[in-house]
């Protein structure tokens, strides 16, 4: 979490100090409804993600601002509904430099257990399932696409082969916040959670959607590029005490390979994160001692 806190705060401050522009693309104008094929593609995808209690997924974004070399993240995802378990392997490429790390999520009487790997250092602590979900949101394959076949439009077919019917349409300029943040989508450039006065101006946001005939998810792409560097900017002027450069975000793309539904029973927490120091419990612990003294 820390390693993520900290890339976060390390784009927005080396973003700064670039200065290039980038022109707004059009939006279509093509106004395609949820009618024939198409219409019945959609409404069997969110029929059987609706019916998931589980799903495996390839995540997969890119990241690039101003001249900056861009950040690749690659996770293997894995999520069961009920009880909540999630596992997500993680892998960060920025430059010549590679970050492995892996977290669980466990319910618990208490709430959930977070379990976090950086460098062989396992790390635990305990939050309220909502706050949890929160911090890993962008990593739910099934809800981020579920979003997305609720509030796209202009959907269009644009292939069918072998079997896998491809879709693209966007996402109104006016729905973008509210599919942003209820899918924590910035969470890679920490922007969710931002005020939505920050999204004035924002453009319609492309997407691409794949699934099997039987309406069976396979993957989603969505390109916030644009949204990003609208919201950074916003952000950014906000916090300036005097003018500020404007920034260029080259790329802000997220992809989920849905790999299986309904197919995981159960997530195993590793032996060695059951060891993991839990610092809100030590520091619990300490207070407590303190107080008795």
């Amino acid at each position: 979490m820390k390693n993520r806190i900290k890339f976060a705060v390390f784009i927005i401050l080396i973003a700064m100090v670039f200065t290039a522009g980038c022109t707004a693309k059009s939006t279509s104008n093509n106004k395609t409804t949820e009618e024939g094929a198409t219409g019945n593609y959609i409404v069997l995808a969110k029929s059987k993600l609706e019916a998931s209690s589980s799903f495996e997924s390839d995540f997969y974004a890119e990241v690039q601002i101003g001249e900056n070399p861009k950040t690749v993240t690659n996770a293997k995802v894995q999520m069961v509904y009920e009880p909540l378990a999630l596992k997500i392997k993680t892998q960060d490429l920025y430059a010549q430099s590679t970050i492995d790390s892996e977290t669980y999520l466990e319910k618990v009487d208490a709430g959930v257990n977070m379990y976090m790997a950086y460098d062989g250092e396992w790390t635990e602590m305990t939050l309220d399932e909502k706050n949890a979900m929160k911090s890993l949101g962008m990593y739910d394959a099934g809800k981020g696409m579920g979003l997305l076949l609720a509030s796209v439009e202009n959907w269009a077919e644009t292939s069918e082969k072998s079997g896998i019917v491809t879709i693209t349409g966007d996402i109104p300029a006016e729905k973008v916040y509210d599919i942003s943040e209820a899918g924590s989508f910035l969470q890679l450039a920490g922007m969710n959670g931002v005020d939505q006065s920050y999204y004035s101006g924002v453009e319609a946001v492309p997407v691409e959607i794949q699934l099997k005939e039987d309406g069976t998810p396979i993957s989603f792409t969505v390109d916030f590029t644009k949204t990003l560097e609208t919201v950074m900017n916003h952000v950014l002027q906000a916090l300036a005490q005097d003018d500020v450069e404007t920034i260029s975000v080259q790329k802000y793309l997220i992809k989920q390979n849905i790999l299986s539904l309904n197919e995981i029973k159960k997530i195993e927490i590793p032996i060695a994160a059951r060891g993991a120091i839990n610092y809100e419990k030590e520091i619990s612990l300490l207070e407590n001692s303190t107080d008795e003294q």
